[in-house]
């Protein structure tokens, strides 16, 4: 029985760990999360819940149990998957490079833990997030992709475009694609919290609605490539990281957020790295910035005591 238990607590911890992409601590999210990328081809989700199993083990055996136990350690690895299953388009060599990412991005993770929450940064505690995964991926596939053929991305025409646009924002986060992996996604995100679940459809209508302002046509926006870090963004700021401010701050942080990741995405495509999920990051990071330097000018020339910004979650 005692093994039996051990397990359903690996299990546990590994889904947390998928879940945690969507800044979510909840094992049944997670399963939904891995449904939701192995609905096309199954070994994507085997791959993604690699990942996250290889960052768990080894920020166990480094950092210890306690620092496992919400999946905080298994996000980046997990994501090093799905960016391995889209890369290589094949179990095997997916699989070698995942666990290899996935381990690398532990004592990247602890490095960049470290370097945010110096005291220099105090006041504004940025969050980690999903910085080992764009720095470790990008290292891994900058060298991988040349060889490699990428997949295409669904795309749609008028109303329908738009709808397909609307959830492949969510598939896209996990580098999935269709609607019914979207539907999944969005399912997980509502199993996850009310809250999360709508601040992600906020940051998916935005960057649809901006996109298409700015002309770039329903075929290229219904791929999800351009909305997939606004979801994140509005995620982390509406329901995760802004807990503390009132509503119409995190719906402002939110919007600000998912429209900086517009402008972003075409300037970052310009360099030769991945893309990734660096839009969602360098976003939150400059509306975090922003905000906490407003803040922290506001309460210094008002003689009011400085407060430490609550630690992040990721």
């Amino acid at each position: 029985m005692a093994s039996v238990r051990r397990l359903g607590e690996l299990v546990g911890v590994l889904l947390r760990g998928v879940s945690q992409i969507f800044f979510i601590d909840n094992p049944w999210a997670g399963g939904l999360l891995l449904v939701g990328m192995g609905w096309v081809h199954p070994w994507v989700a085997l791959v993604v819940a690699t990942g996250a199993l290889g960052q768990t083990v080894g920020a166990w055996a480094l950092l210890g149990k306690d620092a496992v136990r919400t999946g905080m350690m298994g996000y980046n690895g997990a994501l090093v998957g799905a960016a391995a299953a889209a890369a290589l388009g094949a179990p095997l060599p997916a699989l070698l490079m995942t666990v290899v990412g996935a381990l690398a991005c532990v004592p990247v993770h602890a490095i960049l833990q470290r370097v945010l929450g110096c005291r220099a940064l105090e006041w504004v505690r940025l969050p980690v997030a999903t910085a080992p995964f764009c720095l470790v991926a990008g290292v891994l596939f900058d060298l991988v992709l040349p060889l490699v053929h990428p997949g295409t991305t669904s795309t749609g025409e008028g109303a329908a475009g738009a709808v397909l646009g609307a959830f492949n924002n969510f598939s896209e986060v996990v580098l999935a694609d269709g609607l019914v992996p979207g539907l999944l996604i969005l399912a997980a995100l509502f199993v996850g919290g009310v809250r999360t679940g709508l601040f992600g459809v906020l940051g998916s209508l935005v960057a649809l609605a901006g996109a298409l302002l700015v002309g770039d046509g329903v075929a290229h926006v219904s791929s999800g490539l351009l909305g997939y870090s606004a979801v994140l963004v509005a995620i982390a700021l509406g329901a995760v990281l802004w807990n503390d401010k009132p509503l119409w701050a995190r719906l402002t942080g939110a919007v600000v957020g998912a429209a900086l990741t517009l402008a972003m995405q075409p300037l970052l495509a310009l360099l030769p790295l991945p893309v990734y999920t660096w839009p969602f990051l360098l976003s939150l990071w400059l509306v975090m910035l922003g905000v906490a330097a407003v803040t922290r000018r506001r309460r210094a020339g008002g003689d009011t005591p400085m407060r430490t910004a609550p630690a992040p979650t990721q």
